[in-house]
């Protein structure tokens, strides 16, 4: 093999590394805001869950009276000797 020849091999495969790595940290950041979406999705989707329970007039009715008793509660304890 000639010198010239044993060069551009040897350059033509430092320009691969390069480029495989340019590639590699492309897909990281794809990975990244996959990820970002995923999590963020799962958060969405929790809201709309909460809100459909929230939507119910039962469920409204039980939180608000849950809340009530315990804030009622607080103060019958405090004022109690």
């Amino acid at each position: 093999m000639s010198a010239d020849r044993a060069r551009y091999i040897a350059r033509r495969r430092e320009l691969l590394e390069l480029e495989a790595e340019v590639q590699r940290a492309a897909l990281a950041a794809t990975f990244a805001r996959l990820e970002q979406r995923r999590g963020l999705s799962w958060a969405a989707d929790a809201g709309r869950g909460v809100l459909r329970v929230l939507a119910m007039p039962r469920v409204r009715w039980l939180l608000v009276a849950a809340l009530l008793r315990r804030f009622r509660g607080g103060r019958h304890a405090r004022a109690a000797p």
